[in-house]
């Protein structure tokens, strides 16, 4: 019994069967969830969240499925068009839903879709990244009998995965945090939102948060393990052929966050001292080495020039009114060369990180994300003013994880909020910075009462 089908696509319903699996799903993600977090907490404190983290997340899905099943239909219905004719096929004719899966659009294959199985959109077939997007989705929901909802709710799960290894780390990192961590991370409005739908940005997010943990688990604390490589290798894969822009962010991060963690848990300074110039020739060289071997997959971000004058070209696209409404911000033209780009770092910096502003908003999710731009400016000017400028700097740069956080979201924000002018993009492309910036923001505050409480403790001892 169909309780509900979209207007536009009929494919887009609900039915009875649905919610009897929604709550099967429930029942199950919290015995399970509940049995971890019990074998799990004494050990690891943090896992005391991992049942409700988990659930919220699920609910979550639900939310996404609904908004945008009755108020904002979107490009998610279009991947879920073509999971579902995938699968279709797969029952049709298993080779050659094995051909897609494997080999991606290629021309020949638009002739292997039928009435039966139903045609994806034009403009996402022709579009390599969106049909990787539903390649990656496709086997992940064969069990979901067709169901929006239920597709819905294992990408929300698929997104949890990442953002848990994420909260995770920064558990262990900073131990005694792990509540407001949960709040920065696991339940931050726009980061549980856009990463609980059938979209690029639940991939995308999860996979930078399993790499971090690796990295983390590998290169800071040197716990050599193949399983650690590989996640690292097969998330990188998945950024890289999805949103490569993010990996060409993430991995200087990464090499900074290397190079300091090393010649941190150095105690001389004399080997500091001998160590340094070696460490810089082999972080430089891994750099170099990695980016020279994925050039020609990072595409228009494979070298600086073709991704200057790519952003160029989007952020000029995204600006025509007559395309996209009035939804967009101007940081006015620039000229693509290295020169051009750096006189607009500022204002580009400021946008990719805390635009929309809440004057801007024009919809209730720009108004959404505009809350938040102001809770992350009022956050840390906080943090600024209780530290002092120099102090809060400083913070950061005894600290290699903040080192690394900060680097990712001013590079990061940087391309962001040059190259992608709608509002509505926005507010998707920059939730990978915001889980680490509102979290490094919660370490600095923390270091700050830490400093203050001893500072009161001594004149108290004396």
């Amino acid at each position: 019994m169909i309780l509900y089908q979209h207007w536009y696509n009929t494919i887009i319903n609900v039915t009875i069967l649905d919610i009897i699996f929604l709550i099967v799903i429930l029942a199950i993600a919290f015995l399970y969830a509940k049995s971890v977090s019990d074998k799990k907490s004494a050990q690891a404190p943090y896992y005391k969240y991992f049942t409700n983290a988990l659930v919220v997340k699920i609910l979550a899905g639900i939310v996404f499925a609904v908004i945008t099943m009755l108020f904002y239909p979107g490009d998610t219905f279009e991947y879920f068009k073509i999971i579902n004719s995938l699968n279709k096929l797969l029952v049709l004719d298993p080779s050659k839903y094995f051909d897609i899966l494997f080999q991606g659009n290629q021309p020949e294959f638009w002739s292997y879709f039928t009435v039966k199985t139903g045609y994806p959109a034009n403009y996402m077939w022709r579009d390599p990244t969106s049909i990787f997007v539903a390649r990656v989705y496709s086997p992940l929901m064969l069990l979901t009998s067709g169901s929006f909802l239920i597709s819905t709710v294992i990408a929300s799960i698929v997104g949890f995965s990442g953002l848990w290894k994420l909260f995770q780390m920064f558990s262990e990192i900073y131990p005694g945090l792990e509540r407001k961590f949960a709040i920065a991370i696991l339940y931050f409005p726009s980061v549980l939102f856009w990463s609980s739908g059938i979209l690029k940005d639940t991939i995308t997010i999860s996979a930078i948060g399993w790499i971090m943990y690796c990295f983390y688990k590998f290169a800071i604390l040197r716990k050599f393990k193949l399983k650690y490589i590989i996640t690292i290798v097969i998330a990188s894969f998945l950024i890289i052929k999805i949103k490569s822009y993010i990996f060409a962010a993430l991995v200087p991060g990464l090499f900074i966050w290397f190079f300091f963690g090393q010649l941190k848990a150095i105690k001389s300074g004399f080997i500091k001292f001998i160590v340094a110039p070696f460490l810089i020739i082999v972080v430089l060289f891994g750099f170099s080495l990695i980016m020279s071997g994925i050039s020609d997959a990072m595409q228009q971000y494979g070298d600086v020039d073709t991704a200057i004058q790519y952003a160029q070209v989007v952020q000029q696209d995204l600006t025509r009114a007559e395309q996209y409404g009035e939804n967009y911000y101007d940081i006015g033209k620039f000229e693509a060369t290295p020169l051009g780009i750096l006189k607009k770092a500022p204002i580009a910096i400021v946008s990719g990180i805390f635009r929309p502003f809440i004057w801007e908003a024009s919809s209730p999710f720009i108004l959404l994300a505009g809350l938040e731009s102001l809770f992350l400016m009022l956050f840390l000017a906080y943090c600024i003013f209780k530290t002092g400028l120099i102090q809060f700097f400083r913070n950061i740069f005894k600290d290699p994880m903040l080192i690394f956080a900060f680097s990712f979201i001013i590079i990061f924000g940087f391309g962001v909020g040059l190259a992608s002018a709608n509002f509505g993009a926005l507010v998707r492309y920059k939730i990978p910075l915001l889980p680490l910036f509102v979290a490094g923001l919660i370490v600095l505050a923390q270091k700050f009462k830490t400093k203050k409480s001893q500072k009161t403790l001594n004149i108290n001892t004396n």
